[in-house]
Formats: structure tokens, C-alpha cells, sequence
């Protein structure tokens, strides 16, 4: 179809063409970049081809690319024995982890710290997986004493953020940079003067332009942009490096509540 296409849209086809491996882990952000274009213009390029967005345009993409094995990981076989996979999905994360700790900007972990340690109020927002990874980080900055929320929720999050106020913060947690609800209301907590942060594998994406700082993570996107384990786990080794210097950054002031709140738990162990 690339020759019914406009000029711009077909810039976009032949960078595709040249190379759609690669295609299928940028995002949005990115592929414009590299393809100089506008993203709106990528949204054109992808209804014109008869999708609803880039993100099916993506899945389209990867289904005419990868084996059929790729659904379930898509560094293994179905020859693999239990050994060989063991081995291949820890190696994977292994990497990912380093990966990300050579990636994360010590000035950024700082800059973030010191917004958390003074922060009023702090609020944490994620869908699907990342979800998961916001109420890490609610679980770790409640125990150091600040009043942390996390919501996963599109309507929770953006009422929330709507909420707050000069001297909060609020920390968008998105593995691709381009999950909707995480940047609509990020996008609210800034104009409600909070400091935001962003966790996330991708700069540029939406998330990072309304982000006053940005925490990468460096792992593996699947080819078929599904949530993986690997960026979960590079994003809780975020949290836990952001924790651990919000506690430095407290200093004596968490101490106490540290201990208090671990002899508060102690209850509930037999």
C-alpha cells in the first residue's frame, strides 16, 4: 500500500520496511523520531494501513515476524528442555537488572529522593503489571513514614491527582511510556503543581515530556509489547534504589518509624 500513501506516511512505510524487528520494540516517540515525523502522523500512517492505532499496528507487525513460541518468551524454543529455559529466562532478567543499573541516572535518583523525603502528600500510579510495582512502592515509602498512595485504577488515578498540590509528588510508573490513563494523569498531577517522576523503559515517550524526572529502566520489550516479568523486575530495583535513598535522605527522621512500624507487623506472624 506504500505508494497510495502520502509523503510523509510514506517516509514512515519505508523506514518500516528497512527494518520492522525494530520496529515492533519503539515506541510511538520514538519511531517518529527516527523516521522524522510528527506522532500524529504515525497515528495517519497506521489508520491508512486500516488500524486503529500504532499499538495494533505494532501487533500486526510482530504476528507477520515471530514464531509462534514468541507468545510465551521470546528467547525460547519448544526444544528446550526445563534446564535450557531455566537458564535462558533467569539470564534474561539477570541482564535486565544490570542493564538498568548501568542506564539509571544517579543525579535523577537524587533529585527524586529529596522530592519524596519532602513531599506532603505522594502518589503512585500504574496499570496492569506496573500496578503492581506502584504498590511496591507504596508498601516502601509508607514504612519509612510518608503518606504514600498507589492507584491503578484510570478514574482513582486521575481523581487523585486532580487532588493535589504544591509540595506533592507523583510518580507514573509505565514500562512503554505510552499507557494512557499513567499519562493523562501525570499530566494532572503537574498542572496541580506536583512534582512528577517518571519510571519507565522509554525516552523519548509521552511520559517523559511531562515528567519533571525520569528514572529508566533498560530491559527487553517483548515483540509483541506484552508485560513481561523482566520489566517488572527492572522497575522494582528502581523503586528499591528510590526507597533506600529517600530513607538516606530522611535520615534519623525515619529511623524510628521504621522500627515502630516492624513492631506494629509483628502481630500478624504466628
Amino acid at each position: 500500500m506504500i505508494h497510495t500513501l502520502k509523503p510523509a506516511e510514506k517516509n514512515i512505510g519505508a523506514y518500516v520496511l528497512l527494518d520492522p524487528g525494530a520496529v515492533i520494540h519503539m515506541s510511538i516517540s520514538e519511531l517518529a523520531v527516527r523516521a522524522s515525523v510528527g506522532e500524529s502522523t504515525i497515528i495517519r500512517f497506521c489508520r491508512a494501513l486500516g488500524y486503529e492505532g500504532y499499538q495494533e499496528f505494532k501487533l500486526r507487525l510482530a504476528q507477520d515476524l515471530v514464531e509462534p513460541v514468541e507468545y510465551i518468551h521470546e528467547n525460547i524454543s519448544f526444544d528446550d528442555s526445563i534446564e535450557d529455559l531455566t537458564k535462558k529466562i533467569f539470564q534474561t532478567n539477570l541482564k535486565a537488572v544490570e542493564d538498568t543499573m548501568k542506564s539509571l541516572d544517579r543525579g535523577m535518583v537524587e533529585v527524586a529522593a529529596k522530592a519524596l523525603a519532602d513531599a506532603r502528600k505522594i502518589d503512585l500510579y500504574g496499570v496492569g503489571y506496573s500496578s503492581f510495582t506502584a504498590l511496591d512502592g507504596k508498601l516502601k515509602l509508607t514504612r519509612l513514614g510518608l503518606t504514600a498512595d498507589c492507584y491503578g485504577d484510570g478514574h482513582l488515578q486521575v481523581m487523585a491527582a486532580a487532588s493535589l498540590r504544591t509540595g506533592d509528588a507523583a510518580i507514573g510508573i509505565s514500562h512503554s511510556g505510552s499507557t494512557k490513563d499513567v499519562v493523562d494523569t501525570l499530566a494532572v498531577a503537574r498542572r496541580s503543581g506536583a512534582v512528577t517522576i517518571a519510571i519507565t523503559n522509554f525516552s523519548p515517550s509521552p511520559l517523559t515530556k511531562i515528567a519533571d524526572v525520569i528514572l529508566l529502566t533498560s530491559s527487553p520489550d517483548t515483540p509483541l509489547g506484552g508485560e513481561v516479568l523482566t520489566s517488572r523486575i527492572a522497575q522494582l530495583c528502581v523503586i528499591d534504589v528510590l526507597s533506600v535513598a529517600v530513607a538516606v535522605a530522611l535520615g534519623d527522621r525515619c529511623l524510628e518509624f521504621i522500627r515502630t512500624s516492624s513492631e506494629a507487623v509483628k502481630s500478624k506472624r504466628y
